[in-house]
């Protein structure tokens, strides 16, 4: 192919001749600078051709388009990719790379599939899940994954941290009650700092740092990124004792059936999480031995772990209310169509639609947890016996001796705490 010193004239009037399908000029004055003009009107394009240092092949990438970009400026950019070049980097499979990169949206969506639901509990992956959609995508979400910066991240999480916090919703008035109002001192008033931003911060980088364990992408844009929110507080919100016999009570006038009433009083009893206890198969219950059990199953475990729960008197009895409402449902608390437990989610908004009746400031359903764990502290239990009952994972494998050679279930030691707090929960809620 003939070399020339290129010409803004020259490249403004070249065109091919009735015998070619294509004119291909070339440059002397950048080595490998060429311009593409073809038959059809305004078909012009730069391109650089190249020797990649690695396997000495020839490469070609696009520059542009004429009048688009000028000689002078194909000129500038050719010489800046031919600088790369020499120092081993190869712009036709970087630009290559790039097209072929996915969207934010269809990393996260292999990220669930292949991280996720192997590895996450079901309520877990529902809340990142739920997340994504809210949070993320709208913004990054059709995003090549390559093109993404630590601007955008941080852009992202500015807009999280300026959309209101749901949960805290203005309360509307309402007319007064004829039921007796409990004079409970109520604690922990204070509306914490949403720390939702860094949730989300957490979640984008784990499907990022997952993608580039995969070798799906190259860069990591939260790479150096610290939380948002730096001084992050876990929640103490405790119920006082006429708090939980305002919640046990007022619980029947509440606007949620009687199956989740059930479900949440027994989230109380037995210390567990809400999702644990809302999706209990009765395949999982014993009620007929001397020493009535919940066995939950691992795959049910928030952490993946299978957890055996004594149940105290006071909780056999509520689970054998809910067994008789449930009827022919292998599950406790079934859904409407009986087919399915009822999920997490619907307890939480059940939660939510109680809250004007319940009239407790600041309440959530995980709060119940740890008001059963600090319930069981006063009582004189152990904190590491209130460890187990939790299924806290470091309660049992904190050291190489707990994790691989102490195998011994705890039962005894559960159950003494579990039917203490049972019958002093029992006490509390009964007095009149």
């Amino acid at each position: 192919m003939p070399l020339e010193l290129l010409t803004e004239r020259r490249v403004q009037t070249a065109t091919p001749d009735d015998t070619q399908e294509r004119l291909e000029l070339r440059d002397t004055k950048i080595r490998g600078l060429e311009l593409r003009i073809g038959k059809r009107e305004g078909s012009r394009r730069w391109a650089l051709i190249y020797t990649r240092r690695s396997d000495s092949r020839v490469r070609r990438v696009t520059l542009g388009r004429y009048p688009e970009l000028s000689l002078a400026d194909a000129r500038r950019k050719a010489m800046k990719l031919k600088a790369e070049i020499e120092e081993g980097r190869d712009p036709a499979s970087a630009i290559q790379i790039q097209r072929t990169a996915p969207t934010f949206a269809e990393l996260a969506e292999q990220w669930v599939e292949l991280h996720g639901k192997p590895n996450k509990d079901p309520k877990s992956l529902s809340d990142n899940i739920s997340m994504l959609k809210v949070h993320v995508h709208p913004i990054i979400g059709t995003m090549k994954v390559e093109k993404i910066t630590k601007r955008e991240i941080i852009h992202l999480l500015d807009l999280v941290a300026l959309r209101p916090d749901g949960r805290f919703k203005k309360p509307q008035k309402k007319k007064p009650s004829k039921r007796k109002v409990l004079d409970a001192p109520v604690l922990n008033q204070k509306r914490k700092l949403s720390h939702r931003p860094n949730r989300v911060f957490e979640l984008v980088r784990s499907i990022f740092r997952w993608g580039i364990s995969r070798d799906i992408i190259a860069t990591d844009p939260t790479h150096g990124m610290k939380a948002p929110v730096k001084k992050e507080r876990p929640r103490e919100r405790v119920l006082t004792t006429l708090e939980i016999q305002q919640f046990w009570n007022r619980l029947e006038d509440a606007p949620i059936s009687l199956g989740l009433q059930l479900a949440l009083r027994l989230a109380l009893i037995t210390a567990q999480r809400i999702g644990e206890v809302a999706g209990i198969a009765k395949s999982e219950l014993d009620l007929e031995s001397s020493m009535p059990l919940w066995n939950l199953p691992a795959d049910r475990s928030k952490n993946r772990e299978g957890h055996r729960i004594p149940l105290s008197p006071f909780a056999v009895e509520l689970i054998k209310e809910a067994w008789a409402l449930s009827e022919d449902s292998d599950y406790l608390f079934p859904s409407p169509k009986g087919v399915t437990a009822i999920g997490s989610h619907a307890a939480t908004k059940a939660m939510m639609r109680a809250r004007p009746v319940l009239g407790l400031d600041d309440f959530r359903v995980h709060d119940l947890r740890r008001t059963a764990a600090t319930g069981m502290a006063l009582l004189g239990i152990s904190p590491h016996t209130i460890s187990l009952v939790l299924n806290h994972v470091s309660a049992r494998t904190g050291t190489i001796t707990t994790a691989v050679y102490i195998k011994y279930s705890y039962d005894a030691e559960k159950r003494v705490a579990l039917d203490a707090w049972g019958e002093h929960l029992a006490e509390m809620v009964r007095d009149d």
